[in-house]
Protein backbone atom coordinates (compact mmCIF):
# COMPACT_ATOMS: atom_id res chain seq x y z
CA UNK A 1 0.00 0.00 0.00
CA UNK A 2 1.53 3.63 -1.27
CA UNK A 3 0.70 6.80 0.78
CA UNK A 4 0.06 9.78 -1.17
CA UNK A 5 1.94 12.47 1.00
CA UNK A 6 0.24 15.45 -0.99
CA UNK A 7 -3.60 14.64 -0.75
CA UNK A 8 -6.53 16.23 0.26
CA UNK A 9 -7.17 13.63 3.11
CA UNK A 10 -3.63 15.10 4.68
CA UNK A 11 -4.15 18.35 4.01
CA UNK A 12 -7.65 18.14 6.06
CA UNK A 13 -5.98 16.04 8.81
CA UNK A 14 -2.96 18.91 9.14
CA UNK A 15 -5.52 21.80 9.03
CA UNK A 16 -7.79 19.86 11.55
CA UNK A 17 -4.52 19.56 13.93
CA UNK A 18 -3.52 23.71 13.10
CA UNK A 19 -7.19 24.42 14.19
CA UNK A 20 -6.76 21.70 17.48
CA UNK A 21 -3.17 23.13 18.58
CA UNK A 22 -4.78 26.85 18.27
CA UNK A 23 -7.82 26.20 20.42
CA UNK A 24 -5.46 24.48 22.93
CA UNK A 25 -4.03 28.21 24.18
CA UNK A 26 -6.44 30.72 22.28
CA UNK A 27 -8.55 31.26 25.51
CA UNK A 28 -5.69 32.63 27.50
CA UNK A 29 -4.46 35.00 24.50
CA UNK A 30 -7.68 36.28 24.25
CA UNK A 31 -8.66 37.10 27.79
CA UNK A 32 -5.04 38.67 28.37
CA UNK A 33 -5.55 41.17 25.05
CA UNK A 34 -9.00 42.31 27.12
CA UNK A 35 -7.35 42.83 30.06
CA UNK A 36 -4.20 44.14 28.68
CA UNK A 37 -5.97 46.83 26.68
CA UNK A 38 -8.09 47.89 30.03
CA UNK A 39 -4.78 48.53 31.68
CA UNK A 40 -3.24 50.71 28.91
CA UNK A 41 -6.76 52.72 29.47
CA UNK A 42 -6.31 53.04 33.01
CA UNK A 43 -3.36 54.54 32.54
CA UNK A 44 -3.84 56.93 29.90
CA UNK A 45 -7.44 57.43 30.25
CA UNK A 46 -7.11 61.13 32.33
CA UNK A 47 -7.28 63.89 30.27
CA UNK A 48 -8.74 62.25 27.06
CA UNK A 49 -12.27 61.40 25.58
CA UNK A 50 -14.65 58.67 26.78
CA UNK A 51 -15.65 57.97 22.90
CA UNK A 52 -11.47 57.21 22.12
CA UNK A 53 -11.62 54.05 24.19
CA UNK A 54 -15.05 53.37 25.18
CA UNK A 55 -16.86 52.44 22.51
CA UNK A 56 -13.64 49.88 21.38
CA UNK A 57 -13.39 48.70 24.63
CA UNK A 58 -16.94 47.67 25.01
CA UNK A 59 -16.94 45.90 22.19
CA UNK A 60 -13.60 44.03 22.77
CA UNK A 61 -15.64 42.66 25.82
CA UNK A 62 -18.68 41.55 23.64
CA UNK A 63 -15.60 40.12 20.75
CA UNK A 64 -14.19 38.15 24.04
CA UNK A 65 -16.89 36.80 25.68
CA UNK A 66 -18.20 35.25 22.43
CA UNK A 67 -14.37 33.80 21.16
CA UNK A 68 -14.47 31.90 25.16
CA UNK A 69 -18.24 30.57 24.67
CA UNK A 70 -16.97 29.31 20.98
CA UNK A 71 -13.61 27.80 22.40
CA UNK A 72 -15.69 26.59 25.02
CA UNK A 73 -18.21 24.88 22.67
CA UNK A 74 -15.29 23.32 20.30
CA UNK A 75 -13.52 21.49 23.75
CA UNK A 76 -17.03 19.76 24.57
CA UNK A 77 -18.21 19.44 20.71
CA UNK A 78 -15.57 19.55 18.27
CA UNK A 79 -17.64 17.81 15.64
CA UNK A 80 -20.29 19.96 15.71
CA UNK A 81 -19.20 22.14 13.38
CA UNK A 82 -16.41 21.62 10.33
CA UNK A 83 -12.94 22.78 11.19
CA UNK A 84 -13.10 25.42 8.46
CA UNK A 85 -16.06 26.59 10.55
CA UNK A 86 -13.99 26.90 13.70
CA UNK A 87 -11.00 28.25 12.22
CA UNK A 88 -12.42 31.17 10.65
CA UNK A 89 -15.09 31.76 13.61
CA UNK A 90 -11.82 32.62 15.58
CA UNK A 91 -9.93 34.86 12.69
CA UNK A 92 -13.14 37.32 12.37
CA UNK A 93 -12.82 37.27 16.36
CA UNK A 94 -9.51 38.21 16.08
CA UNK A 95 -9.49 40.82 13.36
CA UNK A 96 -12.63 42.00 15.27
CA UNK A 97 -10.87 42.13 18.77
CA UNK A 98 -7.49 43.78 16.53
CA UNK A 99 -10.22 46.66 15.25
CA UNK A 100 -10.92 47.54 18.68
CA UNK A 101 -7.47 47.81 19.68
CA UNK A 102 -6.38 49.91 16.69
CA UNK A 103 -9.55 52.28 17.22
CA UNK A 104 -8.93 52.86 20.60
CA UNK A 105 -5.04 52.84 20.58
CA UNK A 106 -5.46 55.42 17.24
CA UNK A 107 -7.79 57.58 18.94
CA UNK A 108 -6.06 57.36 22.36
CA UNK A 109 -2.86 57.98 20.44
CA UNK A 110 -4.08 62.14 19.24
CA UNK A 111 -4.75 62.72 23.09
CA UNK A 112 -2.00 61.94 24.99
CA UNK A 113 1.93 63.31 25.64
CA UNK A 114 4.54 61.93 23.53
CA UNK A 115 5.61 59.78 26.13
CA UNK A 116 2.50 57.85 26.53
CA UNK A 117 2.52 57.17 22.35
CA UNK A 118 5.62 55.39 23.28
CA UNK A 119 4.02 53.57 26.05
CA UNK A 120 0.99 52.62 23.76
CA UNK A 121 3.23 51.66 20.62
CA UNK A 122 5.52 49.32 22.42
CA UNK A 123 2.40 47.50 24.42
CA UNK A 124 0.80 47.10 20.88
CA UNK A 125 3.99 46.15 19.49
CA UNK A 126 4.64 43.32 21.82
CA UNK A 127 0.85 42.26 22.09
CA UNK A 128 0.91 41.92 18.15
CA UNK A 129 4.56 39.84 18.61
CA UNK A 130 2.80 37.66 21.30
CA UNK A 131 -0.15 36.79 19.13
CA UNK A 132 2.22 35.98 16.56
CA UNK A 133 4.37 33.98 18.90
CA UNK A 134 1.01 32.04 20.18
CA UNK A 135 -0.60 31.74 17.51
CA UNK A 136 1.88 30.31 14.67
CA UNK A 137 0.16 26.67 14.59
CA UNK A 138 -3.23 28.09 12.62
CA UNK A 139 -1.78 32.25 11.98
CA UNK A 140 -4.95 33.66 10.49
CA UNK A 141 -6.57 34.72 13.71
CA UNK A 142 -3.32 36.19 14.69
CA UNK A 143 -2.69 37.72 11.59
CA UNK A 144 -6.04 39.65 11.25
CA UNK A 145 -4.99 40.92 14.93
CA UNK A 146 -1.91 42.54 14.01
CA UNK A 147 -2.85 44.06 10.59
CA UNK A 148 -5.81 45.75 12.24
CA UNK A 149 -4.43 46.84 15.31
CA UNK A 150 -1.15 48.02 14.13
CA UNK A 151 -2.60 48.96 10.26
CA UNK A 152 -4.39 52.26 11.70
CA UNK A 153 -1.53 53.46 14.19
CA UNK A 154 0.81 53.43 11.68
CA UNK A 155 -1.56 55.59 9.03
CA UNK A 156 -2.13 57.98 11.69
CA UNK A 157 1.80 58.38 12.26
CA UNK A 158 2.29 59.07 9.30
CA UNK A 159 -0.34 62.23 9.67
CA UNK A 160 1.40 64.22 12.66
CA UNK A 161 3.82 65.46 10.07
CA UNK A 162 7.48 65.67 12.18
CA UNK A 163 10.38 63.25 11.88
CA UNK A 164 10.03 61.85 15.23
CA UNK A 165 6.42 60.16 14.31
CA UNK A 166 7.45 59.45 10.51
CA UNK A 167 10.56 57.22 12.07
CA UNK A 168 8.07 55.44 14.56
CA UNK A 169 6.07 55.03 11.54
CA UNK A 170 9.14 53.22 9.83
CA UNK A 171 9.56 50.93 12.55
CA UNK A 172 6.12 50.13 12.37
CA UNK A 173 6.19 48.99 8.78
CA UNK A 174 9.06 47.04 9.18
CA UNK A 175 7.59 45.16 12.34
CA UNK A 176 4.67 44.50 10.87
CA UNK A 177 5.36 42.32 7.97
CA UNK A 178 8.74 40.60 9.87
CA UNK A 179 6.06 39.53 12.47
CA UNK A 180 4.04 38.02 10.05
CA UNK A 181 6.85 36.86 8.52
CA UNK A 182 8.16 35.21 11.25
CA UNK A 183 4.82 33.68 12.47
CA UNK A 184 4.61 32.40 9.15
CA UNK A 185 7.90 30.17 9.02
CA UNK A 186 6.90 28.96 12.29
CA UNK A 187 3.80 27.76 11.22
CA UNK A 188 5.43 26.17 8.27
CA UNK A 189 7.69 24.02 10.82
CA UNK A 190 4.64 23.05 12.46
CA UNK A 191 2.74 21.94 9.14
CA UNK A 192 5.71 20.09 8.29
CA UNK A 193 6.28 18.15 12.06
CA UNK A 194 2.04 17.40 11.31
CA UNK A 195 2.91 15.95 8.44
CA UNK A 196 6.01 13.83 9.11
CA UNK A 197 3.88 12.91 12.23
CA UNK A 198 0.77 11.60 10.23
CA UNK A 199 2.91 10.27 7.33
CA UNK A 200 5.36 8.13 10.08
CA UNK A 201 1.88 7.46 11.77
CA UNK A 202 0.87 5.93 8.20
CA UNK A 203 3.87 4.02 7.64
CA UNK A 204 3.33 2.70 11.67
CA UNK A 205 0.20 1.57 10.43
CA UNK A 206 1.14 0.34 6.77
CA UNK A 207 4.10 -1.62 8.97
CA UNK A 208 1.94 -3.07 11.32
CA UNK A 209 -1.08 -4.10 8.55
CA UNK A 210 2.21 -5.89 7.14
CA UNK A 211 3.21 -7.48 10.45
CA UNK A 212 -0.31 -8.57 11.08
CA UNK A 213 -0.39 -10.20 7.70
CA UNK A 214 2.67 -11.80 8.41
CA UNK A 215 1.51 -12.88 11.11
CA UNK A 216 -1.37 -14.42 9.82
CA UNK A 217 0.55 -15.97 7.40
CA UNK A 218 2.65 -17.52 9.77
CA UNK A 219 -0.40 -18.86 11.95
CA UNK A 220 -2.47 -19.74 8.55
CA UNK A 221 1.11 -21.84 7.87
CA UNK A 222 0.62 -23.33 11.34
CA UNK A 223 -2.88 -24.00 11.11
CA UNK A 224 -2.18 -25.60 7.19
CA UNK A 225 0.81 -28.02 8.98
CA UNK A 226 -1.00 -28.97 11.61
CA UNK A 227 -4.05 -29.69 9.28
CA UNK A 228 -1.81 -31.33 6.93
CA UNK A 229 0.08 -33.04 9.70
CA UNK A 230 -2.94 -34.37 11.56
CA UNK A 231 -4.47 -35.70 8.24
CA UNK A 232 -1.36 -37.39 7.48
CA UNK A 233 -1.10 -39.01 10.58
CA UNK A 234 -4.43 -40.73 10.46
CA UNK A 235 -3.66 -43.20 7.38
CA UNK A 236 0.21 -43.47 8.72
CA UNK A 237 -1.23 -44.68 11.94
CA UNK A 238 -3.28 -47.35 10.65
CA UNK A 239 -0.28 -47.70 7.87
CA UNK A 240 1.79 -48.79 10.91
CA UNK A 241 -0.38 -50.72 12.83
CA UNK A 242 -1.07 -53.07 9.72
CA UNK A 243 2.74 -53.43 8.93
CA UNK A 244 3.02 -54.83 12.27
CA UNK A 245 0.58 -57.18 12.11
CA UNK A 246 1.67 -57.91 8.47
CA UNK A 247 4.92 -58.89 10.04
CA UNK A 248 4.21 -62.46 10.88
CA UNK A 249 2.17 -63.02 7.06
CA UNK A 250 5.17 -62.29 5.20
CA UNK A 251 6.74 -65.70 4.66
CA UNK A 252 8.11 -65.00 1.68
CA UNK A 253 11.33 -63.62 0.58
CA UNK A 254 9.73 -61.32 -1.72
CA UNK A 255 6.98 -60.66 1.10
CA UNK A 256 9.65 -59.74 3.57
CA UNK A 257 11.64 -57.54 0.72
CA UNK A 258 8.04 -55.78 -0.06
CA UNK A 259 7.30 -55.50 3.68
CA UNK A 260 10.59 -53.97 4.14
CA UNK A 261 10.57 -51.19 1.75
CA UNK A 262 6.79 -50.55 2.78
CA UNK A 263 8.00 -49.93 6.53
CA UNK A 264 11.17 -47.82 5.11
CA UNK A 265 8.64 -45.49 3.40
CA UNK A 266 6.41 -45.50 6.55
CA UNK A 267 9.34 -44.83 9.08
CA UNK A 268 10.73 -41.87 6.33
CA UNK A 269 7.34 -40.50 6.82
CA UNK A 270 6.81 -40.77 10.21
CA UNK A 271 10.52 -39.40 10.69
CA UNK A 272 9.17 -35.57 9.29
CA UNK A 273 5.71 -35.84 11.22
CA UNK A 274 8.09 -36.45 14.44
CA UNK A 275 10.30 -33.65 13.15
CA UNK A 276 7.14 -31.39 12.86
CA UNK A 277 5.38 -32.53 16.03
CA UNK A 278 9.12 -31.43 17.82
CA UNK A 279 8.95 -28.15 16.20
CA UNK A 280 5.41 -27.62 17.70
CA UNK A 281 5.81 -28.19 20.71
CA UNK A 282 8.45 -26.14 21.44
CA UNK A 283 6.85 -23.24 19.13
CA UNK A 284 3.44 -23.76 21.35
CA UNK A 285 5.95 -23.43 24.89
CA UNK A 286 4.63 -26.82 26.20
CA UNK A 287 8.20 -27.85 26.29
CA UNK A 288 9.90 -27.67 30.03
CA UNK A 289 12.89 -28.12 30.57
CA UNK A 290 14.13 -30.53 33.64
CA UNK A 291 17.42 -29.16 34.65
CA UNK A 292 20.04 -30.85 36.69
CA UNK A 293 23.86 -31.26 36.90
CA UNK A 294 25.00 -34.53 35.24
CA UNK A 295 28.39 -35.42 34.07
CA UNK A 296 28.74 -34.22 30.72
CA UNK A 297 31.39 -37.62 29.83
CA UNK A 298 27.91 -39.15 29.87
CA UNK A 299 25.74 -37.63 27.49
CA UNK A 300 29.35 -37.58 25.29
CA UNK A 301 29.57 -41.46 25.49
CA UNK A 302 26.10 -41.91 24.23
CA UNK A 303 26.74 -39.87 21.19
CA UNK A 304 29.55 -41.82 20.44
CA UNK A 305 28.26 -45.57 21.17
CA UNK A 306 25.14 -43.96 19.04
CA UNK A 307 27.02 -42.60 16.21
CA UNK A 308 30.23 -44.45 15.71
CA UNK A 309 28.55 -46.86 13.69
CA UNK A 310 26.84 -44.27 11.20
CA UNK A 311 30.30 -42.12 10.88
CA UNK A 312 32.20 -45.90 10.38
CA UNK A 313 29.65 -46.54 7.30
CA UNK A 314 30.13 -43.19 5.73
CA UNK A 315 33.86 -43.21 5.84
CA UNK A 316 34.15 -40.69 8.33
CA UNK A 317 36.43 -40.48 11.60
CA UNK A 318 34.53 -39.62 14.85
CA UNK A 319 36.19 -38.09 17.57
CA UNK A 320 34.63 -37.66 20.63
CA UNK A 321 36.99 -36.40 23.70
CA UNK A 322 36.01 -37.42 27.14
CA UNK A 323 35.51 -34.68 29.41
CA UNK A 324 35.49 -35.11 33.30
CA UNK A 325 32.93 -31.73 33.83
CA UNK A 326 29.81 -31.63 35.18
CA UNK A 327 27.06 -29.10 33.84
CA UNK A 328 23.79 -28.11 34.86
CA UNK A 329 21.11 -28.70 31.65
CA UNK A 330 18.37 -30.77 30.64
CA UNK A 331 19.92 -33.81 29.73
CA UNK A 332 17.66 -35.16 27.12
CA UNK A 333 16.95 -31.86 24.95
CA UNK A 334 20.57 -31.26 25.07
CA UNK A 335 21.18 -34.78 23.98
CA UNK A 336 18.65 -33.89 20.91
CA UNK A 337 20.86 -30.87 20.43
CA UNK A 338 23.93 -32.52 19.95
CA UNK A 339 22.13 -35.58 18.29
CA UNK A 340 21.15 -33.13 15.96
CA UNK A 341 24.53 -31.34 15.36
CA UNK A 342 26.35 -34.55 15.09
CA UNK A 343 23.98 -36.29 12.47
CA UNK A 344 24.33 -33.13 10.51
CA UNK A 345 28.14 -32.93 10.54
CA UNK A 346 28.42 -36.61 9.55
CA UNK A 347 26.05 -35.90 6.69
CA UNK A 348 27.68 -32.67 5.26
CA UNK A 349 31.31 -34.33 5.74
CA UNK A 350 32.13 -36.58 2.56
CA UNK A 351 34.95 -37.29 4.25
CA UNK A 352 37.49 -36.60 6.66
CA UNK A 353 36.35 -35.79 10.44
CA UNK A 354 34.26 -35.11 12.92
CA UNK A 355 35.52 -33.91 16.53
CA UNK A 356 33.42 -33.62 19.51
CA UNK A 357 35.26 -31.97 22.50
CA UNK A 358 35.03 -29.31 25.28
CA UNK A 359 36.04 -26.26 26.47
CA UNK A 360 36.02 -24.62 29.82
CA UNK A 361 35.31 -20.70 30.04
CA UNK A 362 34.69 -18.97 33.20
CA UNK A 363 32.16 -21.08 34.60
CA UNK A 364 30.69 -22.56 31.60
CA UNK A 365 31.67 -25.30 29.18
CA UNK A 366 31.21 -24.73 25.40
CA UNK A 367 30.68 -27.82 23.56
CA UNK A 368 32.10 -27.78 20.11
CA UNK A 369 31.23 -29.90 17.21
CA UNK A 370 33.59 -29.87 13.90
CA UNK A 371 33.58 -31.28 10.83
CA UNK A 372 35.59 -30.70 7.98
CA UNK A 373 33.07 -30.72 5.58
CA UNK A 374 30.88 -28.91 2.86
CA UNK A 375 31.13 -25.86 5.57
CA UNK A 376 28.38 -22.75 5.05
CA UNK A 377 28.79 -19.61 3.11
CA UNK A 378 28.29 -16.35 5.00
CA UNK A 379 25.58 -15.17 3.79
CA UNK A 380 23.79 -18.81 4.51
CA UNK A 381 24.27 -19.01 7.51
CA UNK A 382 21.47 -17.25 9.52
CA UNK A 383 19.08 -19.09 7.58
CA UNK A 384 20.13 -22.65 7.63
CA UNK A 385 18.55 -22.51 11.23
CA UNK A 386 15.02 -21.60 9.56
CA UNK A 387 12.36 -24.62 8.49
CA UNK A 388 13.22 -26.98 5.54
CA UNK A 389 16.16 -25.23 4.75
CA UNK A 390 19.29 -27.02 3.71
CA UNK A 391 22.95 -26.43 1.67
CA UNK A 392 23.12 -27.64 -1.60
CA UNK A 393 19.69 -29.52 -1.47
CA UNK A 394 17.81 -28.04 -4.03
CA UNK A 395 16.30 -31.62 -4.96
CA UNK A 396 14.87 -32.17 -1.43
CA UNK A 397 16.95 -35.75 -1.02
CA UNK A 398 15.50 -37.23 2.08
CA UNK A 399 18.71 -38.90 2.29
CA UNK A 400 20.45 -35.54 3.32
CA UNK A 401 17.76 -35.32 6.13
CA UNK A 402 14.35 -32.36 5.96
CA UNK A 403 15.75 -29.63 6.98
CA UNK A 404 14.63 -29.06 10.50
CA UNK A 405 17.52 -30.43 12.50
CA UNK A 406 19.18 -26.89 12.77
CA UNK A 407 15.70 -25.08 13.75
CA UNK A 408 15.16 -27.58 16.39
CA UNK A 409 18.05 -26.85 17.85
CA UNK A 410 18.05 -22.98 17.53
CA UNK A 411 14.37 -23.86 19.43
CA UNK A 412 15.94 -25.97 22.57
CA UNK A 413 19.09 -23.61 23.02
CA UNK A 414 16.89 -20.59 22.98
CA UNK A 415 14.51 -22.41 25.90
CA UNK A 416 17.62 -23.79 27.81
CA UNK A 417 19.43 -20.61 27.54
CA UNK A 418 22.08 -22.30 26.25
CA UNK A 419 23.63 -19.78 23.72
CA UNK A 420 24.25 -21.18 19.72
CA UNK A 421 26.82 -20.00 18.05
CA UNK A 422 28.54 -20.99 14.41
CA UNK A 423 32.25 -20.66 12.61
CA UNK A 424 32.40 -21.74 9.69
CA UNK A 425 33.91 -21.27 5.87
CA UNK A 426 32.35 -22.80 2.89
CA UNK A 427 34.42 -25.82 1.71
CA UNK A 428 36.74 -25.99 4.86
CA UNK A 429 33.99 -27.21 7.48
CA UNK A 430 32.05 -25.89 10.30
CA UNK A 431 31.81 -25.56 14.09
CA UNK A 432 28.67 -25.83 16.01
CA UNK A 433 29.47 -24.26 20.06
CA UNK A 434 26.71 -24.98 22.54
CA UNK A 435 27.82 -23.18 26.02
CA UNK A 436 25.99 -24.67 28.79
CA UNK A 437 26.61 -23.46 32.30
CA UNK A 438 28.74 -25.52 34.77
CA UNK A 439 27.73 -27.32 37.51
CA UNK A 440 28.65 -25.44 40.63
CA UNK A 441 29.86 -27.06 44.68
CA UNK A 442 26.25 -27.80 45.73
CA UNK A 443 25.02 -29.28 42.50
CA UNK A 444 24.78 -33.16 42.79
CA UNK A 445 25.33 -35.17 39.75
CA UNK A 446 23.53 -37.50 38.43
CA UNK A 447 23.49 -40.12 35.64
CA UNK A 448 21.70 -39.70 32.30
CA UNK A 449 18.80 -41.91 32.18
CA UNK A 450 19.08 -43.95 28.70
CA UNK A 451 16.95 -42.68 26.08
CA UNK A 452 16.55 -46.48 24.58
CA UNK A 453 12.89 -48.23 23.96
CA UNK A 454 11.58 -49.61 26.87
CA UNK A 455 11.85 -53.60 27.10
CA UNK A 456 8.49 -55.53 26.19
CA UNK A 457 6.98 -57.28 28.87
CA UNK A 458 5.39 -60.23 26.42
CA UNK A 459 2.49 -60.58 29.12
CA UNK A 460 2.01 -57.42 30.84
CA UNK A 461 -1.21 -56.55 28.67
CA UNK A 462 -2.53 -59.96 27.91
CA UNK A 463 -6.14 -60.76 29.83
CA UNK A 464 -6.29 -56.60 29.88
CA UNK A 465 -9.93 -55.59 28.67
CA UNK A 466 -9.31 -52.08 26.47
CA UNK A 467 -11.66 -49.32 25.55
CA UNK A 468 -10.36 -48.04 22.35
CA UNK A 469 -12.45 -44.51 20.79
CA UNK A 470 -11.40 -43.48 17.72
CA UNK A 471 -13.66 -41.98 14.24
CA UNK A 472 -11.50 -43.85 11.65
CA UNK A 473 -12.66 -46.89 11.39
CA UNK A 474 -9.40 -47.85 9.76
CA UNK A 475 -7.26 -47.38 12.81
CA UNK A 476 -10.42 -49.22 14.90
CA UNK A 477 -9.72 -52.31 12.96
CA UNK A 478 -6.37 -52.11 13.37
CA UNK A 479 -5.87 -51.37 16.38
CA UNK A 480 -8.53 -54.68 17.63
CA UNK A 481 -6.36 -56.69 15.79
CA UNK A 482 -3.30 -55.05 17.44
CA UNK A 483 -4.13 -55.26 21.35
CA UNK A 484 -6.11 -58.77 20.26
CA UNK A 485 -2.23 -59.95 19.16
CA UNK A 486 -1.44 -59.02 22.05
CA UNK A 487 -4.00 -60.64 24.06
CA UNK A 488 -6.15 -57.74 25.62
CA UNK A 489 -10.28 -58.05 25.18
CA UNK A 490 -10.51 -55.06 22.90
CA UNK A 491 -13.73 -53.09 22.86
CA UNK A 492 -13.29 -50.66 20.10
CA UNK A 493 -16.07 -47.67 18.94
CA UNK A 494 -16.48 -44.09 16.82
CA UNK A 495 -17.79 -42.00 19.50
CA UNK A 496 -17.89 -41.66 23.73
CA UNK A 497 -21.61 -42.43 23.39
CA UNK A 498 -20.72 -45.72 21.92
CA UNK A 499 -18.55 -47.10 24.10
CA UNK A 500 -20.56 -45.93 27.02
CA UNK A 501 -23.20 -48.01 25.70
CA UNK A 502 -20.84 -51.24 24.33
CA UNK A 503 -19.76 -50.89 28.32
CA UNK A 504 -23.37 -50.90 29.59
CA UNK A 505 -22.36 -47.34 31.43
CA UNK A 506 -19.93 -48.82 34.12
CA UNK A 507 -21.37 -52.23 33.98
CA UNK A 508 -18.95 -53.91 32.10
CA UNK A 509 -15.35 -53.87 34.07
CA UNK A 510 -12.42 -52.28 31.90
CA UNK A 511 -8.82 -51.92 32.74
CA UNK A 512 -7.93 -49.04 30.42
CA UNK A 513 -8.79 -46.62 27.39
CA UNK A 514 -7.02 -45.19 24.50
CA UNK A 515 -9.06 -42.40 22.72
CA UNK A 516 -8.66 -40.76 20.01
CA UNK A 517 -8.33 -36.75 20.49
CA UNK A 518 -10.49 -35.27 17.83
CA UNK A 519 -13.67 -36.91 17.87
CA UNK A 520 -16.89 -36.64 16.76
CA UNK A 521 -18.44 -32.94 17.70
CA UNK A 522 -18.87 -32.09 20.53
CA UNK A 523 -16.79 -34.95 21.98
CA UNK A 524 -13.27 -34.81 22.45
CA UNK A 525 -10.39 -37.26 23.71
CA UNK A 526 -10.18 -35.36 26.65
CA UNK A 527 -14.24 -35.26 27.46
CA UNK A 528 -14.13 -39.13 26.41
CA UNK A 529 -11.40 -39.90 29.12
CA UNK A 530 -13.34 -37.53 32.11
CA UNK A 531 -16.83 -39.49 31.09
CA UNK A 532 -15.01 -42.99 31.67
CA UNK A 533 -13.58 -41.76 34.61
CA UNK A 534 -16.64 -40.36 36.20
CA UNK A 535 -17.61 -44.05 36.04
CA UNK A 536 -14.40 -45.59 36.49
CA UNK A 537 -12.95 -44.11 39.00
CA UNK A 538 -10.25 -40.96 38.43
CA UNK A 539 -7.22 -43.83 38.70
CA UNK A 540 -8.08 -45.27 35.19
CA UNK A 541 -5.63 -45.74 33.09
CA UNK A 542 -6.09 -43.94 29.98
CA UNK A 543 -3.59 -42.32 26.94
CA UNK A 544 -4.56 -39.62 24.71
CA UNK A 545 -3.31 -40.34 20.63
CA UNK A 546 -3.66 -37.93 17.87
CA UNK A 547 -2.57 -36.17 15.12
CA UNK A 548 -2.78 -32.84 15.72
CA UNK A 549 0.05 -31.24 16.79
CA UNK A 550 -1.39 -27.94 17.29
CA UNK A 551 -0.33 -25.58 19.89
CA UNK A 552 -4.04 -25.65 21.63
CA UNK A 553 -4.49 -29.38 21.36
CA UNK A 554 -0.88 -29.90 23.44
CA UNK A 555 -1.98 -27.27 25.97
CA UNK A 556 -5.14 -28.89 26.51
CA UNK A 557 -4.16 -31.91 27.09
CA UNK A 558 -1.26 -30.77 29.09
CA UNK A 559 -3.38 -28.52 31.17
CA UNK A 560 -5.36 -31.75 32.25
CA UNK A 561 -1.66 -33.93 32.97
CA UNK A 562 -3.05 -36.59 30.52
CA UNK A 563 -0.37 -38.56 28.67
CA UNK A 564 -0.60 -37.83 25.26
CA UNK A 565 1.17 -39.83 22.35
CA UNK A 566 1.51 -38.44 18.86
CA UNK A 567 -0.04 -40.31 15.86
CA UNK A 568 2.19 -42.45 14.16
CA UNK A 569 2.83 -44.40 17.05
CA UNK A 570 5.39 -47.51 16.46
CA UNK A 571 3.23 -50.71 17.80
CA UNK A 572 6.31 -50.70 19.91
CA UNK A 573 5.68 -47.59 21.78
CA UNK A 574 2.20 -48.35 22.19
CA UNK A 575 2.74 -50.98 23.93
CA UNK A 576 5.24 -49.62 26.21
CA UNK A 577 2.65 -46.46 26.80
CA UNK A 578 -0.13 -49.15 27.79
CA UNK A 579 2.15 -51.02 29.97
CA UNK A 580 3.52 -48.01 31.94
CA UNK A 581 0.06 -46.98 31.97
CA UNK A 582 -1.32 -50.35 33.37
CA UNK A 583 1.19 -51.27 36.04
CA UNK A 584 1.21 -48.39 38.25
CA UNK A 585 -2.70 -48.16 38.23
CA UNK A 586 -4.08 -51.56 38.92
CA UNK A 587 -7.70 -51.68 38.81
CA UNK A 588 -9.37 -50.30 41.90
CA UNK A 589 -12.62 -51.98 43.08
CA UNK A 590 -14.92 -50.83 40.78
CA UNK A 591 -13.10 -52.73 37.84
Amino acid sequence: MSIDFTSDEERTVVEAEQVRAYFSEANDQNLAGAVVLSLIVYVVHEGIPLWTWQPALAVLYAVTLARTWLIWRYHRAPGSRSVRAWGRSQTVGGTVAGICWGAAATAMLAHVSTEMQLFVLTVMTVVAAASASEGYSYTPPSRGFILASLGPATAWLLTVGDRFHYILAAMLAIFIPLTLWQGLKRNQVFIEAQQLRFRNEALANELAMQRDAAEQAYLGRSRFLAAASHDLRQPMQALSIFHELLRDEARTDRGSDLLANAQQAADAMAMLLDSLLDVSKLDAKVVKPDCQAFPVHSLLSEMEHEFAPVAERKGVRLDVRSCSADIVSDPVLLGQVLRNLIENAIRYTPSGRVLVGCRRRNGHLAIEVLDTGIGIAADKQAAIFGEFYQVDNKARDREQGLGLGLAIVDRITRLLDHPLTLRSEAGRGSCFVVTVPLAGATDSPASIPPEAEPARVPDSLAGRRMVVIDDEEAIRTGMEKLLGKWGCDVIVGGSVAECLRLVDFGQMSIDGLVSDMGLPEPDTGIRAIAAFRELYGQNLPALLVTGDTSRAALQAAEAENLIMLHKPIKPARLRAALTKALEPNPPDDKH
